[in-house]
């Protein structure tokens, strides 16, 4: 299957060498994207080299020297993208399929109904990450899953500098007439606490995200 609309998949990664793998097996057996990026945010671990092992001809590994923030990274995937046709989604994800990709999708390139797509968890089988299931249902914003056209996003600097406030940032450029919700059934996320042996440092990095995605909810 091809699509007239050439399509970009951007995946920001930082410190993912044990989930990055389980995406890239899901994407690179879809034909109708046509390239897809990784952007390895300074990781500390193994997550470029885990990119490395898919050797796929349109598979590009971008690496940032310094850990600069997720804005940076979807800013750097951007600025790589050879389509205006733009795919976003988090590198550790849970139960990706195809379907999801093509419900993203689905009201932009199908329905023409809107320029944003937002996929959010659906509320099944609550016992795989609860918190952040409710809260990426109640704040679909700031979901990591979207697909939206090139000339729609926000200042690349800007975006840049907005770290985990980004997915909130290019939610806000789009009018709301203009964006559309999806649920996707049976996709689910590793929780941040299952990423390190140290609690105290995921319940931190937690608040981060929280804390940079308020400031950019006070920047609007």
């Amino acid at each position: 299957m091809k699509f007239e609309q050439k399509i970009s998949c951007i995946i920001p990664a930082y410190n993912e060498e044990t989930n990055i793998g389980r995406v890239l097996s899901v994407i690179k057996k879809i034909d109708w994207i046509d390239e897809i990026i990784v952007v390895d945010d300074a990781s500390v671990d193994k997550t470029s080299e885990a990119v490395k092992n898919h050797r796929l001809k349109n598979l590009s590994l971008v690496c940032h020297k310094t850990n600069l923030g997720k804005g940076a990274a979807m800013a750097t995937g951007v600025g790589a993208a050879k389509y205006n046709m733009i795919v976003f989604i988090d590198s550790d994800l849970l139960g990706l399929t195809e379907l999801h990709l093509l419900q993203i999708l689905s009201p932009i390139i199908f329905t023409r109904e809107a320029d944003l797509s937002l996929g959010v968890f659906a509320l099944k089988n609550l016992g795989e990450n609860t918190t952040t299931k409710f809260a990426n249902r109640m704040f679909p914003s700031i979901t990591g899953q979207r697909a939206i056209w090139k000339k729609s996003l926000p200042d690349l600097d800007k975006l840049s500098k907005s770290r985990y406030g980004a997915d909130l940032l290019i939610t806000k450029n789009v009018p709301k007439s203009r964006r559309a919700v999806v649920k996707l059934n049976g996709l689910a996320q590793v929780k941040k606490e299952e990423k390190t042996d140290i609690a105290m440092e995921a319940f931190k990095a937690r608040i981060k995200m929280y804390k940079e995605v308020v400031a950019a909810l006070k920047d609007g």
